[in-house]
């Protein structure tokens, strides 16, 4: 008898486990998870979300999203990102529960957890008598995530346990953390202010960007390049956060001030960074996009520091190559003239055809000045090399002479156009020429 109630006792455990199995599974893969939500639909007004990683309202405004954020003394207002605003709502949406429980079988709300939720979110619609969408959500003993729906308020619903990192997010995740807005194809002015060194004010006009200041280089011209690049990361730049507290400004001398001035606006896009009392490797900004101060680090400040002479137009010799038709070299005592033909360039004398003139040409337009040009030459420096560039009509063109100098950085020489002013620039291109055309062989020896 007791062999029979033992045998009945497993048969009925076995029973007990396999409703359990199929309650936790094949429940779970059946279920019709339509009842959870059908789609919130495109006119979303509002959404608030509060969880354990903040709370933010994400409201409609024209042309995108605002975001207010609870402080210590009022909310704060930030512009919010569209697209997370879109993805945040697909996401509730989209996800699906596994089981539903009829009617709170266990005594209400109290015993999911729903009663004090982790989170919270609450959507309103903008269409007319639309009533408003609650969700509450809270982690279950076992691993998994209770949730609840004002559109099903008498089911409580199961979710995987990743729900909650999907829609419990940092308030940060919506924020726009772009420190500029403009428009890169339209700016007509960009100018850098820095209270100690140098700044600058450029611009763009139909030939390229020019200097309105400083005052020694105006109408000069500045390098499209350059300033192309800088714009772009200007328009890439993000803030590395976002400070959401109250912050004065006032009496505080910003370390650097940038101003980007872009189509039809009268009023340009205006950020100024500021030192941070104690904390070197950083900086607080104020930005005319930005809502909020931001922070930024300092290596990023640095990159955005550039003085005039790193914008300048720094080109040494503009020259028109097509026009050059005999190319006269002296180094040392060794002279060499080449004359241009209709497939390549001869050595005069010789009757020997050259290579790679077309390419020296080019790089001699490709020259910049590494520091600033000097009207004196040093008295260390020595002479080394002289180039002479003619026309057809025996017109000179350019006159060159390079000079070697210990006192220069390694890998500079300095450079002279005809009565011009003397240029640091890279002794590249002499070496080159000097490897080409040796001091101690006449152009008669080839």
């Amino acid at each position: 008898m007791k062999r029979i109630s033992f045998v009945v006792s497993i048969v009925i455990l076995a029973v007990v486990a396999g409703v359990g199995y199929w309650f936790n599974t094949i429940e779970k893969r059946d279920f019709d998870n339509s009842s959870w939500l059908s789609s919130p639909g495109d006119d979303v007004r509002s959404i608030q979300v509060q969880g354990a990683k903040g709370s933010i309202l994400l409201e409609t405004v024209k042309g995108g999203w605002k975001a207010r954020v609870p402080s210590t003394s009022d909310d704060i207002t930030a512009h919010a990102l569209p697209d997370r605003v879109a993805e945040y709502v697909q996401r509730i949406t989209e996800i699906a529960p596994y089981r539903s429980v009829v009617g709170f079988d266990r005594g209400g709300p109290e015993a999911y957890g729903l009663e004090s939720p982790q989170l919270v979110v609450t959507l309103s619609f903008a269409k007319a008598n639309s009533e408003n969408l609650t969700i509450k959500m809270a982690p279950a003993d076992n691993g998994s995530v209770y949730a609840w729906s004002s559109r099903s308020p008498s089911l409580v619903y199961e979710f995987d346990k990743d729900v909650l990192g999907l829609l419990d997010v940092e308030t940060g995740w919506f924020l726009d953390k772009r420190v500029f807005q403009f428009d890169e194809k339209a700016i007509t002015r960009l100018q850098l202010l820095q209270p100690f060194g140098s700044s600058w004010l450029v611009e763009k006009r139909k030939d390229g960007y020019f200097f309105n200041l400083p005052g020694y280089l105006k109408d000069e011209p500045a390098s499209n390049s350059q300033l192309n690049l800088y714009i772009h990361s200007l328009a890439l730049l993000r803030a590395n956060s976002l400070v959401m507290e109250p912050v004065s400004f006032d009496n505080k001398i910003p370390s650097l001030t940038l101003r980007v001035w872009s189509g039809e606006k009268e009023a340009p896009s205006t950020v100024a960074f500021y030192a941070v009392e104690g904390a070197p490797d950083i900086y607080m900004g104020k930005s005319s996009w930005l809502t909020v101060p931001f922070i930024l680090d300092g290596q990023s400040v640095a990159q955005l520091t550039r003085s005039a002479f790193d914008i300048q137009g720094r080109s040494v010799l503009k020259l028109d190559i097509g026009k050059v038709a005999r190319f006269i070299v002296m180094h040392g005592r060794a002279e060499y003239e080449m004359q241009r033909g209709e497939k390549s360039w001869r050595l005069l004398g010789v009757e020997k055809d050259i290579p790679g003139i077309d390419m020296f040409l080019w790089r001699f337009t490709e020259l910049q000045f590494e520091a600033l040009p000097l009207n004196n030459l040093p008295a260390t420096a020595m002479p080394l090399l002289y180039c002479k560039l003619v026309d057809e009509k025996g017109g000179a063109l350019a006159e060159i002479t390079f000079y070697a100098d210990p006192k220069l950085p390694q890998g500079q020489c300095w450079m002279k156009n005809g009565d011009g002013m003397y240029y640091p620039v890279s002794s590249r291109l002499l070496k080159d020429l000097q490897g080409m055309f040796p001091a101690n062989v006449s152009s008669a020896d080839g």
